[in-house]
């Protein structure tokens, strides 16, 4: 049997399929059951059209179901093209018109936030159809899947991936996690992130069980964390777990990446969890998830490199006239291999700039990363930086120029620059001068007096980036400059950028004050979570726009439980945007749950009975 992505997986389930494969809040699901589930959704994707270099989409909130999509297509010879259902509605029709996805996979609840075009398979709903023909035979050279990161043009761009990379890093995998305990892997990683393939394969092709969780800030909440033993983890994700003491308690070994990795962290997880092992991984998604990858040992002194190159990649640390760079010199890093993506779907231009001859090795391809490091004397490579104005965040790689071209296509903004300040995009903005305000003044005109918030301003743009862009792409503040600063080339100078200003509470308008003892309290435990005065936060004021994230959630949810003696969980929190409804919440005497909340509840109950039936049926 050619191996593939997902054969390994079919030849686990039929070694043991009693055993379990997948366990959610929404419900389980063992080997056998995952098996005959995707064969039998796989043979009718097969009849409705798919095959080797077929792209079909998979819009699928995260239960069992989304892997039961993803091993359909997979076994029906096609790739497959993850489609977020929280992303904009905007940026999914572009992922499907863009790579030509003319089937979609999709559950009765994410059915209406599908992009149109494609012939949609309903999950649970549709009726089975008799099979066609037997799905063609998947070659190491064909995609497997197609994942969309950030484009410096404006658009986003597929990176197209091979089977024959995939099965190469899962064998590198084995290699570097030998003697780790793989029997509990975490799926936090939004499917659109190459590190979901890492998780999600490492278990199901290896005979482990995965636990499939909404993301990393769930962890915790998870009736099934107990089970986890494994953990691949974004450094800034692991800090705020760590901040809120909510991780999994029987976590043996944590692989990082997507971020530069620093020794305190490292000691931090030895110290503060289970953890008897910890490795750092670096590569792009053109590489095949990962290029480099190593252990970091406890106990040392240095920062972190970024590992030694894997046995399958070909690592070069090159000049600007593509010459090889001794150990010790700083270069641009190139890789290549068996890992190599084909190239950018339908991007040949950007393929052929990215994607270049190898200088030494006659046929062959390499990528140029962009990437700025060297080699150490071990033989390891120790990351420096970016030769461009991509960065990484939270894991997500962003050009800045994209966020950038959005801004300035607002009709607020004149011109736009885009920084990571700490953990979060910062955006600076010339606002034009021809918007009126609602009392007939200049809304955000340009003043000489600098940088300033303007949220009225802010809220117009933020809410006309986040129709097109993802949650992790939209900047959490936008500061008001009179000019942009240049360098003496005429060039935007980002080094010049100021601090954004300290966020006044209320100063933009009336402030509602907190009027009970509950809000009262709220107020300041959102002071002491958001470095804000309690005395000057609007109870109405949403826990975003005050400069919270997803990862403060967790902590503000352990706070509010200690100090309420009452269960607070994350899910909970998100049915709240401000410390008015949360007061409410808190002071029902009859305990009763919120309609959102028990409307939530009462879908994921649905969704285990329903998922219960299934295995009682045989499917």
């Amino acid at each position: 049997m050619t191996e593939t992505l997902h054969s390994e997986f079919v030849a686990q389930a039929v070694k043991n399929p009693d055993a379990t494969a997948v366990h959610a809040d929404a419900g389980s699901l063992t080997y056998g059951e995952l098996n005959r589930r995707s064969q039998e959704l796989a043979e009718r994707l097969v009849a409705d059209g798919a095959g080797p270099g077929v792209p079909v989409g998979i819009c699928v909130e995260r239960t069992p179901d989304l892997l039961v999509a993803i091993l359909a297509v997979l076994r029906a010879g096609s790739c497959y093209l993850p489609l977020d259902p929280n992303y904009p509605a905007e940026r999914l029709a572009f992922m499907v018109r863009d790579s030509g996805t003319r089937l979609l996979l999709t559950t009765p609840a994410s059915r209406a936030g599908c992009p149109a075009g494609p012939t949609v398979v309903v999950l649970g709903e549709d009726v089975t159809t008799e099979p066609g023909e037997a799905p063609s035979a998947v070659m190491p050279e064909d995609t497997a899947y197609i994942i969309y990161t950030s484009g410096s043009t404006g658009t986003p761009k597929g990176v197209a991936v091979r089977h024959a990379g995939c099965v190469a890093m899962l064998a590198e995998m084995d290699r570097v996690l030998e003697g780790c305990d793989l029997s509990g892997v975490a799926a936090a990683s939004s499917v659109c992130f190459d590190m979901s393939v890492m998780e999600i394969f490492n278990a199901l092709c290896r005979g482990g069980s995965l636990v499939l969780v909404e993301s990393a800030v769930h962890l915790a909440e998870s009736r099934h964390a107990d089970r986890i033993t494994h953990l691949d983890m974004v450094p800034s994700v692991m800090n705020g777990l760590l901040d809120a003491g909510a991780l999994p308690p029987n976590v043996r070994s944590i692989v990082f990446g997507g971020e530069a990795l620093r020794r305190k962290l490292v000691d931090r997880a030895f110290r503060e969890t289970g953890a008897e092992r910890v490795f750092n991984a670096y590569g792009p998604t053109e590489g095949t998830v990962f290029c480099s990858f190593g252990p970091v040992p406890a106990g040392g002194t240095d920062e972190p490199t970024i590992g030694p190159p894997t046995s399958t990649a070909r690592v070069y640390v090159l000049d600007a006239e593509l010459r090889r760079l001794p150990a010790g010199e700083a270069g641009e890093l190139f890789i290549g291999g068996v890992g190599l993506a084909h190239g950018y779907v339908n991007r040949p231009r950007t393929t052929a700039e990215r994607f270049l001859p190898d200088p030494f090795l006659d046929g062959e391809r390499m990528y140029r990363t962009g990437d700025l490091v060297r080699f150490t004397e071990d033989g390891e490579l120790r990351f420096l930086g970016r030769t461009d104005h991509q960065v990484k965040l939270r894991g997500y790689r962003i050009e800045l120029e994209e966020v950038e071209a959005r801004l300035t296509g607002c009709p607020e903004v004149r011109e736009a620059a885009v920084v990571v300040r700490g953990n979060r995009l910062v955006g600076y903005v010339v606002p034009t001068s021809s918007v009126p305000a609602q009392d007939g003044t200049q809304q955000g005109a340009a003043t000489p007096d600098g940088p300033r918030l303007d949220a009225a301003l802010q809220s117009a743009v933020t809410a006309r980036l986040a129709a097109g862009l993802p949650d992790y792409m939209v900047p959490a503040t936008v500061v008001v400059l009179p000019a942009l600063p240049l360098g003496p080339g005429g060039k935007l100078d980002r080094d010049a950028l100021p601090e954004p200003p300290a966020p006044a509470a209320g100063a933009d308008g009336p402030r509602t004050a907190p009027s009970t003892p509950t809000e009262t309290a709220l107020a300041e435990i959102w002071g002491e979570l958001l470095d804000l005065d309690p005395a000057g936060i609007d109870v109405q004021a949403a826990f975003y726009d005050l400069g919270g994230d997803s990862l403060l959630l967790v902590r503000l949810a352990r706070l509010m439980t200690r100090r309420f003696d009452r269960r607070v969980r994350v899910p909970d929190l998100f049915s709240f945007r401000d410390i008015a409804s949360l007061g409410r919440w808190l002071d029902d005497d009859s305990g009763a749950t919120p309609e959102v909340v028990r409307s939530a509840r009462q879908r994921a109950d649905a969704r285990r009975a329903a998922l219960r039936g299934r295995g009682n049926t045989g499917r």
